[in-house]
């Protein structure tokens, strides 16, 4: 193994005689992107980035700890011998040099490395043939901060958005009511049928706040439906506003989450045929059109709902973990995503219903192209989140222990006893049964 006297190898001469310095100090090999020098001391500059904070009529300071400081590396090299202006010029090249280069120092090894400052160049008549170069160098790495990301909950807003118009247009297309009495009077009964289970959908979901705002919508819907059924356009319009308000009052995510997957299976196309042009082949073809509409709005919203959901989750991830005493979370264990795995599964649950529209129901190809990017934004979106989410994990106490002791033992955080209780369906927190306990971390 090399000793610290092999690595300070001296630099010996053609004719074997070794570089030594008028003063006797003998010299030492480096190079710096290549080009060679001689060097002798070796000085290393650390700390710390550190802020005193000092006060009027406070006697004691504080510091504020800002980070390592950037290392540096004050060199003294020489050029020496005959020819030491050509390996002179070819440093003054390699210090001015854009970006960082490499250092190869006798004591600090491979250093990747920036010029730091001025570099002092100096030639006496009385020490002829050398030039001594006096430089700092400061460690530099790749600059990977800060980064560019993908806005994910942005492109799922888009992505909806885009298929609630293809979904609008579809409808619209196939809808109609013209002709027979019977048309319009079939169709308002299932628009109305659909829009109570809307608003039922709403009361179980929503804030107090947010229900009043959706009930003020569905009035006013259920009373101007004898009109808007024959504007399909206006009416899908309708439509999308009271969905676009439930997603944005919702107060239970992932129970508007299941909701909106009853939904989906709900509403499958009705069974039935009839002469082509018939009055009864009309109303199938609006039966049809109205359980289309309900099944695709119900999956963009589904996603929409997700990505509120992520959301919740970020923020109940961050401030678990970030309790005190002054503030405190509420742990809700049926309407928060608490865990990557659960979202993953929400996810897979979402994408299922997409593919069976896509694959069952072969919607136009317009609808069709819109879902599919629905769907990839939803996979990326869960993909790239659901990274940040608390990960669910078994711990099994060894004796019955309070969930305060519990609590602080696993997370080194009392606060959280009330949900560690509650996770596990405890009825009494002072006696934690010997079981394996489910716990997020």
């Amino acid at each position: 193994m090399a000793t610290w006297r092999d690595e300070m190898g001296q630099v010996t001469l053609p004719d074997g005689r070794k570089l030594v310095l008028p003063d006797g100090r003998k010299l030492v090999a480096g190079t710096f992107r290549g080009v060679p020098f001689r060097t002798v001391d070796a000085e290393m500059r650390v700390g710390r980035r550190n802020v005193v904070n000092e006060y009027p009529q406070r006697d004691l300071p504080y510091v504020d700890d800002l980070g390592r400081r950037a290392r540096r590396f004050v060199v003294e090299a020489y050029v020496i011998g005959d020819g030491y202006r050509t390996e002179r010029d070819a440093l003054i090249a390699a210090f001015e040099g854009k970006g960082s280069g490499e250092l190869n120092h006798p004591r600090y090894g491979l250093r990747k490395v920036s010029v730091d400052g001025d570099v002092s160049i100096k030639e006496t008549p009385d020490r002829g043939g050398m030039a001594r170069i006096s430089v700092t160098f400061v460690e530099d790495t790749s600059n990977t901060f800060p980064a560019a990301a993908q806005d994910t909950v942005a492109k799922v807003e888009s992505t909806t958005n885009a298929a609630d118009a293809e979904i609008e247009k579809a409808f619209s297309d196939v809808f109609s009511v013209d002709g027979m009495s019977v048309l319009a009077t079939d169709a308002l009964k299932g628009m109305t049928a659909k829009v109570n289970g809307l608003l039922q959908l709403a009361t179980r979901v929503t804030s107090v706040a947010g229900l009043a705002t959706i009930v003020r919508q569905a009035s006013l819907l259920s009373g101007s439906l004898t009109a808007l059924i024959r504007t399909p356009a206006v009416l899908v319009q309708s439509l999308r506003s009271i969905y676009a308000q439930l997603v944005q009052e919702v107060e239970r995510p992932l129970s508007a989450l299941a909701e909106l997957q009853s939904v989906f299976s709900a509403n499958a196309r009705p069974l039935g045929t009839a002469r082509a042009g018939s009055t009864r082949a009309l109303g199938l073809a609006n039966d049809a059109a109205q359980s289309d509409l309900q099944r695709r709005l119900a999956l963009t919203n589904q996603a929409r709902l997700l990505a509120v959901a992520l959301t919740s989750a970020d923020v109940l991830s961050s401030s678990v973990q970030a309790q005190t005493r002054v503030q405190t979370v509420t742990f809700s264990t049926s309407d928060v995503v608490a865990t990557s795995a659960q979202a993953t599964a929400l996810r897979d649950a979402l994408v299922a219903q997409i593919d069976i529209e896509l694959e069952v129901n072969d919607p136009p190809a317009a609808v069709a192209r819109a879902l599919t990017n629905v769907r990839a934004a939803v996979v990326r979106d869960v993909a790239v989140r659901s990274e940040f989410l608390l990960q669910r994990a078994s711990y099994t106490p060894q004796a019955v222990l309070p969930a305060l002791v519990l609590a602080h033992r696993i997370y080194q955080n009392a606060w959280r006893a009330d949900e560690l209780a509650a996770r596990n369906g405890v009825p009494n927190p002072a006696f934690m049964p010997v079981r394996p306990l489910e716990i997020l971390r």
